[in-house]
């Protein structure tokens, strides 16, 4: 199961908590949160999907230090989330 979780204040994590007992794993597509709600979907065992989009700005560059090399999961998604000149990446 793929998941997106831009922009969704919390809402995200919430539902996927209250559901993740309907699948077996997953990956967290294109992930562009914060740390703390990636260790929170870590430590729900699902993997971290990142690509060019999940790296434009320093704020998820540093987020990208903190996933687990086990839980990442690198996508291409080209051409629409490729690394970008004006990306911080």
């Amino acid at each position: 199961m793929y998941l997106h979780s831009r922009s969704t204040n919390g809402d995200f994590t919430r539902i996927v908590k209250e559901n993740r007992h309907k699948f077996s794993t997953g990956v967290v597509h294109s992930f562009t949160g914060d740390v703390e709600e990636m260790k929170e979907l870590v430590c729900m065992g699902l993997f971290i999907g990142v690509n060019g989009c999940s790296l434009k700005t320093e704020e998820n560059l540093e987020v990208l230090k903190h996933i687990p090399v086990d839980r990442i999961m690198l996508e291409t998604d080209c051409p629409y989330c490729d690394i970008r000149n004006s990306h911080a990446s």
